[in-house]
């Protein structure tokens, strides 16, 4: 999965505002889902998914507001 395919994933699983550790661990059981369990795979995936989440949907985000 591509990195706007899992950005747009779990997008369309939220349902409002929740905080940002909320959208960090929704992004990591979507990776985890893939298959991906090493630390390494997951943290390499997970980063920059998240920085790029925030920046794509930053009003799904309660407890910003974000600039990264």
């Amino acid at each position: 999965m591509t990195q706007k395919e899992l950005i747009d994933k779990v997008h369309s699983e939220m349902s409002g505002s929740v905080p940002f550790a909320e959208v960090v661990h929704c992004i990591a059981k979507a990776i985890t889902q893939e298959g991906k369990m090493d630390f390494r795979t997951l943290f390499a995936t997970l980063e920059p998914a998240s920085s790029a989440y925030a920046q794509a949907y930053p009003d799904d985000i309660s407890d910003g507001p974000w600039d990264v």
